[in-house]
């Protein structure tokens, strides 16, 4: 393969994980020293990107990406940028600014007897255009969460603010080190806290591959949550498309472009008998652990069966945006499997 050819497959790879424009891929990895490698981060940047990917994840909603993030952007010594789809669609039905529900997971709150909300320690460092500037107190920290053009970010935050008041419950944000109600949180929390913080490397990995879960998936639905030290991936495929998870997989693990990461344990149901109720779902549930070391937390759930989350799960997803091509792999929509689901 020639120069070019091999620069070509390595660009689109690289976008393949991040969601990247062709040119900014191509002149990353132009200027990189080292082409292939993805750039990682440690600490509290690391800490601040996770925290970020979890609380986005962490509830029932429907975007045209999973999470509600299209895409980042990357570049050694530079911030790394999230780019936000446009509206987001919550459990109750009704559409809300993407920009605006990042807000209201992201930012830190306090109630009387309840532990903090939002991400502890975030503090918004500037605020440019469509793009909102994160960081943690006390740190050199930097995440860039980028609005689609025309993001109010300014009303989204006096909105919050508001809406909080209104509660009788007290905004962190503004305050440029870590308050006495933050720090209480810390002391009270030890292990969710600690857990955070353990396996921060991963959840930042993660966003940094942001795109994985739309390219190298086939699921139409993708939730995470964090439970005891234990971060859940559950992703649904519809029964009439095939369950792929090697791929999402693998590319994980991949040596060069991937985490550290190794499958430690795996329940593969992909060969057993067809269930005898369509009503049931079948679930593979795959353990990842770190390449050198002992488990980190991470579990994956790939089930397939029956639409989970509603029947119009394609009509949402055109509404807010998602794109056809993506639609027609992993929610094809004049097939027998999805008229059948129709009808039940």
């Amino acid at each position: 393969m020639s120069a070019g050819g091999r620069l070509s497959t390595l660009v689109r790879t690289r976008i393949t994980y991040t969601g990247e424009s062709y040119q900014f891929a191509l002149e990353a990895l132009k200027n990189a020293g080292n082409p292939t490698p993805l750039p990682d981060s440690t600490g509290d940047q690391a800490l601040l990107e996770s925290q970020v990917l979890s609380k986005l994840g962490d509830g029932g909603s429907w975007s045209a990406h999973p999470v509600g993030i299209a895409g980042v952007r990357l570049s050694p010594g530079r911030p790394t940028v999230a780019y936000l789809d446009s509206h987001v669609e919550l459990s109750q039905g009704e559409d809300y600014p993407v920009a605006w529900h990042a807000l209201d997971r992201l930012l830190p709150y306090t109630e009387a007897d309840i532990q903090v909300g939002g991400v502890l320690g975030l503090r918004i460092a500037a605020i440019r255009g469509n793009d909102l500037h994160l960081t943690l107190a006390e740190t050199e920290s930097r995440l860039i969460v980028r609005g689609v053009p025309g993001t109010k970010w300014e009303d989204y935050l006096d909105d919050r603010w508001k809406d909080l008041v209104r509660a009788h419950a007290a905004p962190l944000w503004q305050s440029p080190s870590f308050t006495d109600l933050e720090r209480q949180d810390e002391q009270s929390h030890p292990l969710v806290r600690g857990t955070e913080k353990d396996i921060a490397w991963v959840g930042a990995g993660l966003l940094r591959r942001i795109a994985l879960f739309h390219s190298s998936s086939s699921a139409y639905s993708t939730r995470s949550w964090i439970t005891g030290s234990e971060w859940i991936f559950e992703l649904d495929t519809r029964r009439d498309v095939r369950l792929d998870h090697d791929t999402l997989l693998a590319r994980l693990t991949d040596p060069v472009w991937g985490l550290p990461l190794r499958v430690a344990e795996r329940h593969c149901t992909c060969d057993d008998p067809p269930l005898e109720n369509d009503r049931y779902m079948r679930q593979c549930t795959y353990e990842l652990a770190h390449s050198d070391g002992p488990g980190c937390g991470l579990q994956f759930r790939f089930r397939w069966g029956r639409a989970a989350y509603g029947k119009d799960a394609r009509k949402q997803l055109e509404r807010l945006g998602a794109d056809t091509g993506w639609l027609d792999r992993v929610l094809p929509g004049d097939t027998r499997g999805s008229r059948a689901e129709a009808a039940s």
